[in-house]
């Protein structure tokens, strides 16, 4: 039997479970019935063989409490969470449609349409800032696009709330001090140095993401993890204008995304609300691109799931220009996917700088000043002997 279907047919909490939907590394999600008759829901349930580890099931929980703060219609919405037979629950609204990494995955997207979905995420996201909440996962993959055309932020498991009081409840619960989290290919520098996270982080991401949509591929194309770190510290960002053929967009659009994404966090927008200002105000037709051309193959994916990654491997990111000397292990097939020649990094590395070594003496030279001093010194000593 597998994993996900182990609890089909039973009842947990005040929920029967109909079906499994979808399966992560820490719970499986069903669609369940309330007891009461109500709407079928998505239930969230944690792996019970990890249910005991106390930091996931605090992020687990965490979750549940920032879902049940933000009340926005374009966050999914919670109904209930809680325990029950020694699992850890959260039940929320059940969604019909993909996720955008999956709609990406088929077809490049229509740049109206882009606009149109941005909006609602940056209002969606604009409402957590107001409750200085940080999403911190900030990607396609964590955008629901129903059916009906509503468009859902999804995946506050790793948010972090900024208030004192959240900060100080929480403290200890997400990952070990200097570790830090996210989807590289997403990720701020400042949430890549662990020196500070606050809403700007989230900006960075909205910046990377947008770039994306508009030209069909992210800014930075690397296959480990440390380039993708280094690239979003150190390497400017490729003109989106160059990164996609056809793409015509205005100048208005253009300094806006560069922007969103600046290294430093200062020069970004203060939060969502800026940036949704900010677009509000493009004028009219701000992008197009000729649709008819088609991919070569399949869209480059992030992977699913974020990454812990440790300080020593952000450190030797942050100190260095040149590519870390370590090792992270074999690249995984979200963390090393396949790279079309067009998706190569349009920024080269730079060379390794060229040792300077002191030019070569022959050694027939080398005999002849031996030889030379040899006489010198016979020399002297005969005048010394002579005097």
């Amino acid at each position: 039997m597998a994993r996900g279907d182990l609890l089909l047919g039973q009842t947990l909490g005040a929920f029967r479970i109909d079906a499994s939907i979808g399966s992560g590394a820490t719970g499986v999600v069903y669609r369940a019935e309330p007891e009461d008759g109500g709407p079928m829901v998505a239930l969230k349930v944690l792996h019970d063989d990890i249910g005991s580890i106390t930091g996931l099931e605090r992020r687990f929980r965490r979750e549940a409490r920032v879902l049940d703060k933000l009340t926005h219609p374009n966050v999914v919405r919670i109904l209930d969470f809680g325990r029950a037979r020694d699992r850890t629950f959260i039940a929320m609204e059940l969604l019909e449609g993909e996720t955008l990494e999956d709609a990406l995955s088929v077809a490049p997207m229509d740049p109206a349409r882009v606009l149109e979905i941005y909006e609602p995420i940056l209002e969606a996201l604009a409402e957590a800032h107001a409750h200085e909440v940080v999403h911190r996962d900030l990607k396609p993959a964590n955008v629901f696009l129903q059916t009906d055309g509503e468009v859902k932020l999804l995946d506050f498991g790793l948010a972090k709330m900024l208030s004192i009081d959240e900060v100080a409840a929480e403290d200890g619960t997400l990952t070990r001090k200097g570790r830090i989290v996210g989807t590289p290919a997403y990720m701020a520098p400042e949430q890549i140095t662990g020196v500070f996270i606050d809403v700007r982080a989230d900006v960075y991401a909205l910046g990377v993401m947008l770039y994306e949509l508009l030209a069909d591929r992210r800014p930075f194309l690397y296959e480990r993890r440390w380039q993708l770190l280094r690239a979003h510290l150190l390497e400017p960002v490729p003109p989106i204008r160059e990164a996609r053929e056809g793409l015509r967009i205005c100048d208005e659009l253009v300094a806006l995304i560069e922007r969103a994404l600046h290294k430093d966090a200062a020069e970004r927008f203060e939060n969502a609300a800026g940036m949704l200002e900010a677009v509000r105000a493009l004028p009219d037709d701000p992008v197009a691109v000729d649709l008819s051309a088609r991919r070569s193959s399949s869209r480059q994916r992030s992977g699913a799931t974020s990454a812990v990654i440790d300080p020593a491997v952000t450190k030797q990111v942050t100190e260095s220009a040149r590519p870390p000397a370590v090792s992270l292990g074999p690249p995984s097939d979200a963390d090393a996917p396949a790279i079309r020649e067009r998706d190569r990094p349009t920024l080269p590395l730079p060379p390794p700088p060229a040792q300077r070594s002191a030019p070569a003496i022959p050694t027939a030279a080398l005999f002849v000043i031996a030889l030379a001093l040899m006489g010198a010194a016979a020399a002297l000593f005969a005048s010394i002997l002579a005097g």
